[in-house]
Order: C-alpha cells, then sequence, then structure tokens
C-alpha cells in the first residue's frame, strides 16, 4: 500500500519509511497474503488479459514489485508507468528498473488519484495495495477509469478488514495496528466503486475475505 502525498506529514513519512526497510516489508506482505502473495499477485496481473504491445498504468506501484511481470506480458514493444506519491518509494522503483534495464517501464512520482498522464492511452491499469491506502480510494478508482481506452481493463488487488464470524473479531485489533501503519482506509468499499464505474466486473475474495481481486472493463462508447 502506497499511495499518500510525501508532502502529507504523516502519510508520506509512513511510506518512505517502510521504503527503507524492504525486508520488513516483505515480512509484512508475508502475513498479510498467509504465505499466498505471489500466487494472489499473479491473479491479479492475469485477471489484466496483457498482450504484447499493451500499455500499462500501475497506480500506487511502490518499490515496482509488479514490474517484472507486467513487463514480461506486454514485452518490450509495450509500455509499463508506476506512479506513487512516495519518495523513497519511486527511487527503489526506479532503481528496479535501471538494475534490468528496463527502457519501457517508468517509474513517476505523483498522486495516482490524478496521475500525471494523458487520459484514456492506456489498455490496462493495474493497483496492488495501494488503493485503500489512498486518501481517497474511490477517486483512485476514478483515475483509473479516466486512464484507460474504452474497452481497457481494470484489476485491483486490496485488503479489508475480516467479512465472517469469528475472524471478524480480530477487526479491533488489526484494524487499528494497520491504520497506524499502512494509512489503510477500511471503510472504503473498493469493490463497489468498481462496480459503480466499470462494466463485466468479478470480485474474488482470497484468505477468508481479507485480500481480493476486483476487476473490471472501462465501457466501449457504444456501452456507455
Amino acid at each position: 500500500m502506497t499511495d499518500r502525498p510525501t508532502d502529507s506529514g504523516h502519510g508520506g513519512g509512513v511510506y518512505d519509511w517502510w521504503s527503507r526497510h524492504p525486508r520488513l516489508l516483505d515480512a509484512f506482505y508475508t502475513v498479510v497474503f498467509a504465505g499466498r502473495e505471489a500466487s494472489i499477485r499473479r491473479r491479479a496481473v492475469e485477471a489484466l488479459d496483457l498482450s504484447p504491445g499493451d500499455r500499462v498504468l500501475e497506480l500506487g506501484s511502490g518499490p515496482g514489485n509488479a514490474f517484472a511481470e507486467l513487463h514480461d506480458r506486454v514485452g518490450n514493444g509495450g509500455v509499463v508507468v508506476g506512479v506513487d506519491a512516495s519518495a523513497g518509494m519511486t527511487q527503489r522503483a526506479t532503481d528496479r528498473i535501471r538494475a534490468h534495464g528496463w527502457e519501457n517501464v517508468h517509474a513517476i512520482r505523483g498522486d495516482a488519484t490524478r496521475p500525471p498522464v494523458i487520459g484514456q492511452q492506456f489498455d490496462a491499469v493495474y493497483a496492488a495495495m495501494s488503493l485503500s491506502a489512498m486518501p481517497h480510494p474511490v477517486g483512485g478508482v476514478t483515475a483509473a477509469h479516466d486512464a484507460l481506452r474504452p474497452g481497457g481493463q481494470l484489476a485491483v488487488l486490496d485488503a479489508q478488514p475480516f467479512q465472517h464470524w469469528p475472524m471478524k473479531l480480530l477487526n479491533l485489533v488489526l484494524v487499528p495496528l494497520f491504520r497506524a501503519t499502512t494509512n489503510w482506509e477500511p471503510e472504503a468499499n473498493v469493490p463497489a466503486a468498481v462496480r459503480d464505474r466499470f462494466v463485466d466486473v468479478d470480485v474474488r475474495e482470497f484468505t477468508d475475505g481479507t485480500l481480493f481481486v476486483a476487476s473490471g472493463r472501462r465501457a466501449d462508447d457504444a456501452e456507455s
């Protein structure tokens, strides 16, 4: 989760701190994903149905964990653009790009709810563990919609409180903890926002409902 501006005090400081402690971040995600991080992240990327040559925008790209898989799927003829508000995360993503020599992958520091890109130029938008950590998660869904060409695909991987008893009792402890350490906005109903703006929406839950992948398609002009 990586998307509050670095000049917003607590928000930017949280993710700049995480950027300086990558091993702790990896351990944190191991717990959050209950050991299924690789498979769930792969499911989320697969929901984009990418093809060689596609242009992909990632909102809240953090240290660029998804860049390798996104690059592999779009090939050298495609483009991957990651936007993140944290200076530390953007620098780590830039270092990753340089280390791999990717000429068509770019990391940009900016507000993911107002990404510095031209509208409707992307074939796909991806957001992994980021929208619910933005000050305005629904704004991130709107930004994704506006950045996509008609027919373009969105895939969101994100977290929500436990949905079922008796595990819901853990929310009393976990919600305040994660809010403090990740700027989590658990009240945000990201799947509902995706359903409101996109068509052919599919939502799949994992790890007792605490993780979900919500995917959808921007309507073609004829469907609008």
